[in-house]
């Protein structure tokens, strides 16, 4: 039957963003909120699609939903794009940064064992402590905590306005 989608929205995908939030500048664990927001998407419809068709039946494949999606939140893009960089991250003590291009929308971070900072040194809240800052190809610098943040409203509004 697999994991319903409430049990993985909160199983994973909650406690993976809280443990961001309360290290906001640990690359790991906003990797690993990115990729459980993300992969939210397969967990519903994939259930729905075994279990009540009739919720995804308006979705002919898994990338329609993911469309529907994108158009919901502009950062759904960036956190699937993170989620498929996750992969391809090959580092090397050689260089200072890493650059994801394969994941689309994600240009570089700078990361430091565990903790990460944006490249040009906007990777600082307000207070001066070091998050996770994205910069988009568009040039558009994007704190993850704010991009993860917008998903996860999504994920509650289709999973509790039933």
């Amino acid at each position: 039957m697999g994991m319903n989608p409430f049990d993985f929205y909160g199983c994973f995908v909650c406690p993976n963003y809280q443990d961001f939030c309360e290290e906001e500048n640990n690359v790991r664990k906003g990797f690993n909120a990115a990729l459980s927001a993300c992969h939210m998407a397969d967990n519903y419809y994939n259930y729905y699609k075994a279990n009540n068709p009739g919720k995804v039946s308006s979705f002919k494949q898994l990338k329609d939903f993911q469309v529907d999606l994108s158009s919901k939140t502009q950062y759904f893009n960036d956190i699937q794009s993170i989620a498929i960089a996750y992969k391809h991250l090959y580092t090397s003590y050689s260089k200072p940064h890493v650059t994801i291009e394969s994941g689309g929308v994600i240009t570089c971070i700078r990361i430091h064992g565990n903790n990460a900072v944006e490249i040009d040194g906007c990777g600082t809240d307000d207070s001066g402590k070091d998050i996770v800052i994205y910069t988009r190809k568009d040039l558009q610098k994007v704190r993850l905590k704010e991009a993860l943040s917008h998903v996860l409203n999504i994920w509650q509004d289709i999973l509790f306005s039933d």
